[in-house]
Parts: structure tokens; sequence; C-alpha cells
């Protein structure tokens, strides 16, 4: 009978020690996990950086410093594609390139949250250049002859400037 003490109580001393450790496993993964969601988002970003998500079906390609309407930068037109569905990865991208018999559909990310109006550009080839004022941007081609293209919708410049492309 006093071994079997014994044993009780050196069970309830160790799972003590185990309810300690997993309290301490839980507080620092819930203080891991309130530093990671403390991380400035895309709707909270300064006004400096910028995020560009491509919402369309094709590459758009993105210019992270505007320099010039020209083909001056690393891949001619722009810097590198930002595929269809993904972000420019740049912590500010300057402008977004779109070819021949593509419109760009434009929308700024609201510092507050949600987009702003919509921008629908004219026939590229074309960069857009973007303000600072925003902290990013979704952006999507559509092919000319697209309803998304037609400039019967109620448009806003606020996000930027069209820069047509020397032919």
């Amino acid at each position: 009978m006093w071994f079997t003490g014994k044993i009780q109580q050196e069970i309830t001393r160790h799972e003590r020690g185990k309810m300690k450790k997993m309290t301490w496993a839980a507080a620092i993964a819930l203080t891991a996990g309130l530093l990671t969601s403390a991380a400035p988002s895309a709707a909270t970003a300064s006004p400096t950086d910028n995020e560009v998500h491509n919402t369309s079906t094709i590459a758009v390609g993105a210019v992270q410093v505007w320099r010039e309407a020209a083909c001056v930068y690393r891949q001619g037109c722009y810097d590198d594609l930002i595929p269809a569905g993904q972000y420019s990865g740049y912590r500010y991208t300057a402008a977004v390139y779109f070819g021949d018999n593509y419109c760009l559909r434009v929308r700024a990310w609201l510092p507050g949250g949600g987009l702003g109006p919509v921008d629908i550009t004219r026939e590229g080839p074309a960069w857009y250049v973007f303000n600072s004022v925003h902290p990013g941007f979704d952006v999507r081609a559509r092919p000319i002859g697209d309803a998304g293209c037609q400039r019967s919708a109620e448009t806003s410049r606020d996000a930027g400037d069209f820069v047509q492309a020397k032919q």
C-alpha cells in the first residue's frame, strides 16, 4: 500500500511537470502567433511601400524603379513578370507594363481596407505608373475587346497615370 501511494505521488508530480511544460509551450506559441500577426499587412503598409497583385489570367511586367517610358529595364520594357494570380514581390513597385491589344484595370488598396474605384486604361502597349499614396494595387490585363475594357464605367485617376509606349 505504501508502495502504491508513493507511485501515485510520483505520477502526480510527473503529470504536474508535464502540465507546466505544456502551459509554457502554449504561452510561447501564443506569443509567436501574436508577433507574426502584428507584422504589417499590405493594408497597413507605409505610404512608401506598396504591393501589386496581378488578378489577370496572364502575366504583366513589373517595373521596380520608374525611369522613363522606354524599354530600358532588366527585361526590356519591365524588370520582372508578375505571373497571373501572383504579387510583384517588390517592396515598392513603381509601374506595370502591359502589351498590345490589352487594357489594364487598376484598383488601389485603400489604407483602411477595401478597394478604391476602378481605373481603366486605353489600349497598350503601355505602362501604368503608380502613385505612392496607396498601400497596394490590384491590376488586371484584359483583351481590348473585353467588356472590362469599356470606359463607359465611371473611372478614377487616383491610383496613378497611364503612359503610352512609343511604337
